[in-house]
């Protein structure tokens, strides 16, 4: 193998730098790289690290490659309360036992804890000291609500208005009178759903999960103010159990928003909040990891650090080797003042065009194990760009997967997973970002402003690459043509229109987000194949379905009180259950043993 290119060695020489100009803190996972790689050791790869659950939420975690206006937290450990109740005897009764949702938590992988552990780098931690489990509790068929909300009258039959937080109600109300549990003590509150709840539930009620976006609680100014989310799964054993809905549903609970394509709601193939396209189990993409405090920038560019026809050269580590492994292409004029550019003096010298307002995010990402298998090839990966135009831990924008290019040199994953192509072009621009090469996990990503809108050497003289295609003036075939002959250049994706609402979301309960196509999904994977597993410990993964088409959204029926806002298909109100105890009650803390409960992943 050839030894390290010295771009990358002058690169991690400049951002060690860098660091020790910020008097960052040095993390343990600093990155050592020896003998025949000969890199310089000690690389800082992030801002101040943070160990698995002590984010402080509510203070500012911003490194030295963040934007002065960003606002960021790390997302706090995960101290879960789960219900497993029984809807008056509806819908075939309970979906779970205790040991049954012990086992999903902490038993043989793939479980919720090592799923956590694994895409947060360690950072956010499922605390299963600090955790409960709470049932099978009985609820009533329905009853009275919270009346900090109004007191609304709750049923099960039915999803939507404040019905669902009208079961939270009966269940916590139950846990506090008769358990004694401290609510308080939870961030995150999950609901198993009945085995069958579509079954007695109305029309356009088969979903597999909600989520508030964020906390139950209004939106708060600063995280530190964050109290509790609701999460309801389906009870269906091919869906509850499911590992990635968990991961999925709680990353709603976290402010993160579905992973699109321009052409797909779930679309984006790099994130759990995405999924109809892929192979197994993944982590989140570029920007959310942003958001939730898990990495930051390992390259941050401005308008101040491109010029027109020049081709700027950055190397990226692997996704899975590294929390601060992705490109952060802040194009907004206001982003080049934030970035204070040196090498600008503030002034804008990129050629971009001033409606360019995009923030892309590049990274290189592998089937790295059975956590991350956005590819059945383990080992084979793609240079993702993602447009994401969010600054803050709580950010509305969804994001979008733009293009997977093919990086040479690298194994790639299937020609259908990602169409030949090294190239992408940012509509309404002018800037192309190319997959280049690769060398021992680090992708080198070219970034280059067009001189105009045309796609041809206009100037064969100018020693500029005026079209970005890495060929500059004679050396580029344009210029035997006349510079008028057009090449073929790689469409860029459609621009997505901005922030709309997630798909199932009802207009009677704001904040709640409804998975209509996540049961879809989940249930194709049911008969998927298991996955092959590259990491040391083998293991299965959900296979979801190529591109299922959603189903179309319920209408959702007026409710006297606007309530939390799910993510979903399907929402209802919460309402005390009024001293209703039911059989088999109990409740389980993070110290009870496991037990023999079964195991039925979806493969």
């Amino acid at each position: 193998m050839r030894g390290a290119p010295e771009s990358l060695i002058r690169q991690l020489e400049d951002r060690r730098r860098l660091f020790e100009d910020k008097g960052a803190v040095a993390d343990a996972r600093m990155a050592r790289v020896a003998g025949r790689r000969d890199l310089a050791a000690g690389i800082t790869l992030g801002g101040k690290q943070q160990p698995a659950g002590s984010g402080i939420p509510g203070s500012l975690q911003n490194g030295p490659l963040d934007l002065s206006t960003d606002l960021r937290w790390v997302a706090p450990g995960l101290k879960l309360l789960v219900f497993i109740v029984d809807m008056c005897g509806k819908g075939g009764g309970v979906a779970a036992s205790q040991q049954d949702v012990w086992q999903l938590l902490k038993g043989s992988s793939p479980n919720l804890k090592e799923y956590f552990d694994t895409c947060s780098y360690g950072r956010t931690g499922l605390d299963l000291e600090g955790s409960t489990v709470v049932g099978p509790i009985r609820l009533d068929c329905g009853g009275i609500g919270n009346p900090v909300m109004g007191s609304q009258p709750w049923t099960v039959t039915s999803c939507r208005g404040a019905n669902p937080l009208g079961w939270f109600y009966a269940a916590e109300t139950y846990a506090t009178n008769v358990l004694k549990l401290d609510l308080s003590q939870y961030n995150h509150r999950v609901m198993i759903m009945p085995k069958l709840h579509q079954t007695f539930q109305e029309e356009g009620c088969d979903w597999a999960g909600i989520s508030t976006t964020g906390p139950i609680n209004p939106e708060p100014t600063r995280p530190a103010n964050y109290k509790f989310s609701y999460t309801w799964l389906a009870g269906a054993c091919d869906t509850w159990e499911n590992p990635w809905l968990w991961f999925h549903e709680l990353g709603h609970a976290q402010w993160l928003h579905h992973a699109n394509t321009p052409d797909l709601e779930y679309g984006d193939i790099g994130s759990a909040m995405g999924g109809a396209r892929g192979f197994g189990l993944r982590c989140y993409n570029p920007p959310q990891v942003w958001q939730m405090g898990w990495g930051s920038a390992f390259v941050l560019l401005t308008r101040g650090d491109l010029r027109p026809g020049e081709t700027v050269l950055r190397w990226l580590p692997a996704a899975a080797s590294e929390p601060d492994h992705f490109m952060r292409i802040a194009l907004a004029p206001a982003a080049l003042a934030a970035a204070l550019a040196p090498a600008s003096a503030g002034a804008d010298v990129s050629g971009l065009p001033a409606a360019c307002i995009s923030q892309l995010w590049v990274s290189y990402r592998t089937s790295s194990g059975v956590y991350d298998m956005p590819w059945k090839e383990p080992g084979a990966g793609a240079v993702l760009v993602h447009r994401w135009d969010g600054t803050s831990f709580s950010a509305t924008y969804k994001p979008y997967g733009m293009a997977s290019l093919r990086l040479p040199n690298a194994k790639a994953p299937a020609a259908a997973d990602v169409p030949v192509g090294s190239s992408y072009v940012e509509d309404g621009c002018r800037l192309v970002i190319t997959a280049q090469d690769m060398w021992d996990g680090y992708a080198l990503i070219g970034v280059c402003v067009r001189t105009s809108d045309s796609d041809t050497e206009e100037d064969c003289g100018d020693g500029l690459d005026d079209d970005c295609d890495g060929l500059v003036d004679m050396q580029d075939p344009d210029c035997y043509n006349g510079g008028g002959g057009k090449k073929t250049s790689h469409p860029s994706s459609p621009r997505p229109s901005t922030p709309l609402l997630d798909f199932g979301a009802e207009a009677d309960a704001p904040g709640l987000i409804y998975e209509g196509l996540l049961h879809v999904m989940i249930n194709s994977q049911s008969k998927a194949d298991r996955s092959p597993a590259p990491s040391p410990k083998p293991s299965p993964s959900p296979k979801p379905s190529p591109s299922p088409k959603p189903s179309p959204s319920p209408k959702p029926s007026p409710s006297p009180k606007p309530s939390p806002t799910i993510t979903g298909r399907s929402n209802s109100s919460p309402g005390p259950s009024p001293g209703r105890s039911g059989g088999n009650l109990g409740v389980a803390r993070g110290t009870t043993k496991t037990g023999t409960g079964r195991r039925a992943m979806a493969v």
